[in-house]
């Protein structure tokens, strides 16, 4: 232990009985970020433990911190006075996402015991799906009428304060709720008190977001025009909600994640505290097409077999071939699925961009194909076998690099996930060109 609570390090030894003897001042002086990625990899059991020593509302810093599946599942085993009690006290989205996660029943037990204010604005989170805006905000968003003076909203605002999580813009609604401005605290608190809100409001708000628009897109539009919250209006242009920056943050940090994992063929929200058989459900479903597809690359090179039994040093090049051409394939497709999170790719990019990537292809070739082209012809010493080897690459890349642009745009067309299987699609299009163009051509001017 240092500080004045415990380090992650220290709890992470711990074992069953010295749980039970955690002090809880200290415990109480321990940020709560740490406690969560401690209490993450306990059991349900000793999770219990360990927050049976905290008070609720350190409790209630623990679980929003906490990984979300984890957090439901501490909930659902706490006795329900308690879990209503910090339920209660979490933000309404935290509150909404945890909820997402428990059985029908324990849900529908869980918000009848909940005051009515708080279990009202969870159930209409939850009617919302959760990968949109709708299912993101908070609803808690501080506003002000267009028929406000300045002092007269300042007073609005301190009434709302306490409630609020936190308080960065202040926007002008209708009688009817409907959003028409923005005002910054700053241009709030320099007006004088009997001005009219709205001749310092801005009428042009920046990054207003649906209830329906995707949470990936509402993260781009925050990055985008550099803000720090986002409104979130209904159909009827009614202010609902806002998105904040905290959100946004585990949005990309989110996606980020499921697209790096997605791209090897692993569960997208798999972590290395998953217990082995979820892992393997998750993976080996992947790892068959993998291997349905090198079957295909396979018969390639078993119909030159012959060709091969002839001139041995056609297999010691053939996964030469076929690696280059996979990792200039790989860093194209990476950097194409990264624009397209971005969402930087439009319609009229799409062909541009595939003679761009094929012409990178090919002049990377180029270079690496000369260099495989000399250690040919030193070790050959026939400049016929150089030619081949130099061809090969230098096709084989230009294919690659076309394909690892023309997969993920052609998946994301067919409504498929471009980050779950493009490197497997890739990797078999590269193998099966590159074992294809090098074969031939060394049948063809070497036999």
């Amino acid at each position: 232990a240092d500080r004045n609570g415990y380090d992650l390090e220290y709890l992470l030894e711990l074992n069953d009985e010295e749980l039970n003897q955690l002090d809880r001042s200290k415990l109480a002086d321990t940020p709560p970020v740490e406690l969560a990625h401690f209490i993450d990899r306990l059991d349900n059991e000793q999770r219990r433990i360990v927050l049976r020593l905290v008070s609720d509302a350190v409790a209630t810093n623990i679980l929003s911190e906490m990984d979300l599946e984890a957090s439901a599942e501490v909930v659902d085993a706490m006795r329900e006075p308690r879990a209503v009690k910090i339920l209660e006290e979490l933000d309404p989205d935290d509150a909404t996402d945890l909820f997402g996660e428990l059985e029908d029943q324990k849900r529908e037990d869980l918000l009848s015991q909940m005051e009515p204010k708080s279990a009202q604005e969870i159930k209409e989170l939850l009617e919302y799906d959760p990968d949109t805006a709708g299912g993101i905000m908070t609803p808690d968003v501080c506003s002000v009428r267009d028929s406000n003076s300045v002092d007269e909203a300042i007073q609005a605002i301190r009434r709302q304060a306490s409630g609020m999580e936190t308080i960065y813009y202040i926007y002008v609604v209708s009688s009817f709720d409907e959003l028409i401005g923005v005002v910054s605290m700053r241009d709030l608190f320099v007006a004088t008190p009997s001005t009219a809100i709205t001749s310092i409001m801005k009428e042009q708000i920046l990054g207003l977001l649906t209830t329906e628009i995707d949470k990936e897109q509402a993260a781009n539009m925050m990055a985008e025009y550099n803000l720090i919250a986002l409104p979130v209006v209904n159909n009827n242009n009614q202010l609902v909600g806002v998105v904040t920056h905290d959100d946004v943050i585990d949005i990309i940090q989110a996606e980020a994640t499921e697209d790096i994992q997605k791209l090897v063929g692993a569960g997208a929200d798999e972590s290395i505290h998953d217990d082995i058989f979820y892992s393997l459900k998750k993976r080996h479903v992947w790892l068959q097409v993998n291997l349905f597809t090198i079957a295909l690359a396979s018969g390639v090179v078993a119909f030159f077999e012959e060709q091969i039994a002839s001139l041995t040093f056609l297999a010691v090049f053939m996964p030469i071939i076929a690696a280059t051409g996979g990792n200039a394939g790989a860093q194209t497709l990476a950097v194409v699925i990264r624009s397209l999170a971005l969402e930087d790719i439009h319609e009229s990019d799409k062909v541009k961009l595939y003679l761009k990537e094929l012409f990178k292809g090919i002049a990377n070739g180029m270079g690496v194909g000369l260099i495989g082209a000399t250690l040919a012809y030193v070790w050959k010493q026939d400049l016929m076998t150089s030619v081949v080897v130099f061809t090969s690459m230098m096709l084989t890349m230009g294919i690659s690099g076309f394909s690892g642009a023309f997969i993920p745009l052609a998946l994301k067309k067919l409504n498929l996930d471009p980050a779950q299987s493009s490197s497997i699609f890739l990797t078999t299009i590269t193998d099966i060109t590159g074992f294809f163009i090098f074969l031939s051509l060394g049948s063809w001017l070497l036999l």
